[in-house]
């Protein structure tokens, strides 16, 4: 066989695998479903913080957070450590005594996205989200659950 032929065919063989291996890719998950409801622009929570306790599910690792709600903006404090999330415009909607809110949050130098949905009751609060990391090879997501109140945790207190 020529070095031509060998060639091509080495070439072939390469992006037959290639092929095989895009259409073995796993498909893109979707973010976290919040209702569809009116939300109106952040602000019924400004100048709370609430300390949570949070499971991710995958792993059941528990780490502790500190959410921040200021001039219609959110950030936690995890992911603010993680990526440099920085401040995410929030959305809130009434229903009785329960606040309910929801944001996206994009890390601004690696493909994460944090989504989040939570309620709030008084000085308590619920939360359900998902940590969604896209690569063009692969898409990663992670599912936390968390709840936590406006008296902070002794970890979160004395790491902060």
């Amino acid at each position: 066989m020529t070095p031509v032929v060998q060639a091509c065919a080495v070439a072939a063989i390469a992006f037959g695998t290639g092929a095989a291996t895009l259409s073995a890719m796993k498909d893109d998950l979707a973010d976290l479903a919040v209702p569809s409801v009116t939300w109106e622009p952040g602000a019924a929570l400004d100048g709370r913080v609430f300390y949570t306790e949070d499971t991710i599910e995958e792993t059941g690792e528990v780490m502790h957070d500190e959410l921040r709600f200021v001039n219609g903006r959110f950030q936690s404090s995890r992911c603010q450590l993680y990526c440099d999330f920085g401040w995410s415009d929030y959305k809130t909607w009434a229903e009785g005594d329960v606040i309910h809110f929801t944001t996206t949050t994009y890390c601004p130098d690696a493909p994460h996205t944090v989504v989040w949905y939570g309620k709030v009751t008084g000085d308590q609060m619920r939360f359900d989200g998902t940590w969604t990391t896209r690569r063009w090879y692969w898409t990663r997501q992670l599912n936390v659950a968390g709840q936590g109140s406006v008296t902070p945790h002794d970890s979160v207190a004395s790491s902060g």
